[in-house]
């Protein structure tokens, strides 16, 4: 059995784990990133980039995305159920890529700053206090620090916490990849649906050549969301596309408060990163990869290694912060009554989409748009409520 020492092994090459090595590598440290499957792989994944992922990539990989990008957006398209009720156009940057592609690229970005990769190899056993991993194929890797990356399911979270999310707070996404018929008119805008699930949304996203369709939300209060989903799909594109749907467990606002435990740190999906109202998780694993990797090379720089996550906890209390207040906001806009609201208030009004886009380009903090939108619900219940009176 071979035995490998690095100071930092990654588990999972998506946005987070790629990150992190990345970083750590372009710092001088000795980092191996580890997945299973061997990229360019697939990944179920609506791909939405926001001007919040635009800077996170740039901030920690420093090149250009063009590459890896289907698609760009100036607007977007707001619908409850099959109707629509307000759209937006030429107003803020959205990214469409497959992540096939993109993730492939980040881990190239982070073999070519340094970092040993390592694919086609499952984790098979973690030992916590030998500070060591043992792949499938039997090889033992050991390591000073341990970054868990390796998404919802997460190996690494269930070996520190002895699971890696709570089954009644977890959520689900169904998705479709949709070829454009030829003879179609092109979609250049993403178009967002309230109204079909509790608890959750759908949507319709370009990719130049193909739509990805999808729906997710809280798992527990959507038994039936295949049959949602496939209603969806007829009522959408006229027909039960003949594409295959594809579902996943996605962290529906159940992000760790302390991502880690000792010199064991999570980022991305494994510590629950992704954002309740928009569904954004690439940003936000991104930047908790590059904080993960800033944290251990902090403890380093100052000989004291217990201080890892420390260092990390003060850099990703901001992405805690905004986690907080996106779970508060998730009563203003999931409820059946709210959204009952918002689809009387939406249509009367300029402000709100975009408003809502603004947060998606970390324009504007998640507490500043809950304090937005009460105050103008409000207003547009009042519009909504003269106009019938006139009648």
């Amino acid at each position: 059995m071979s035995t490998s020492k690095f100071q930092v092994v990654v588990v999972g090459g998506g946005p987070a784990g790629s990150s992190a090595a990345r970083t750590l590598a372009a710092a001088g440290i000795k980092v191996c990133l580890i997945d299973r499957s061997v990229f360019p792989r697939e990944k179920l994944c609506g791909g939405l980039l926001t001007l919040r992922s635009k800077k996170a990539f740039e901030t920690v990989f420093k090149t250009d995305w063009s590459p890896v990008i289907r698609a760009v957006s100036r607007g977007a398209r707001f619908y409850f159920k099959d109707k629509l009720l307000n759209s937006v156009t030429d107003y803020k940057d959205i990214f469409f890529t497959c992540r096939r592609d993109y993730d492939a690229f980040l881990v190239e970005l982070a073999r070519k700053s340094g970092a040993t990769i390592v694919q086609g190899h499952a984790v098979q056993a973690i030992d916590l206090k030998r500070s060591s991993l043992a792949l499938a194929d039997g090889a033992e890797f050991q390591y000073d620090f341990l970054i868990g990356a390796d998404g919802v399911n997460s190996q690494v979270a269930k070996t520190v916490f002895g699971r890696a999310f709570d089954q009644k707070q977890i959520g689900f996404g169904l998705e479709m990849e949709v070829p454009v018929p030829a003879e179609a008119a092109p979609i250049n805008e993403p178009e967002i649906y309230f109204g079909l699930l509790d608890w959750g949304y759908g949507w319709v996203f370009p990719k130049g050549n193909t739509l990805t369709a999808g729906v997710g939300g809280r798992l527990k209060s959507n038994p039936h969301m295949r049959e949602t989903f496939e209603d969806f799909l007829r009522q959408r594109f006229g027909r039960l596309p003949s594409a295959k749907i594809k579902g996943h467990f996605i962290p529906f606002g159940e992000f760790r408060r302390t991502p880690g435990r000792d010199r064991v740190l999570l980022c991305g999906d494994a510590a629950g990163l992704v954002e309740p109202i928009t569904g954004e998780g690439i940003a936000f694993a991104m930047l908790s990869g590059f904080y993960a990797a800033e944290g251990i090379a902090e403890a380093l720089a100052t000989a004291q290694p217990a201080a890892a996550l420390e260092f990390y906890q003060r850099r990703y209390s901001a992405i805690a912060e905004a986690f907080q207040q996106a779970n508060a906001l998730r009563y203003l806009l999931f409820p059946k009554p709210c959204q009952r609201l918002l689809s009387k208030v939406l249509p009367h009004s300029d402000s709100i989409p975009r408003r809502h886009m603004d947060l998606m380009a970390d324009e504007l903090s998640h507490g500043d748009y809950v304090r937005f939108l009460v105050k103008n619900t409000g207003r547009g219940m009042v519009k909504v409520l003269r106009g019938r009176a006139g009648k």
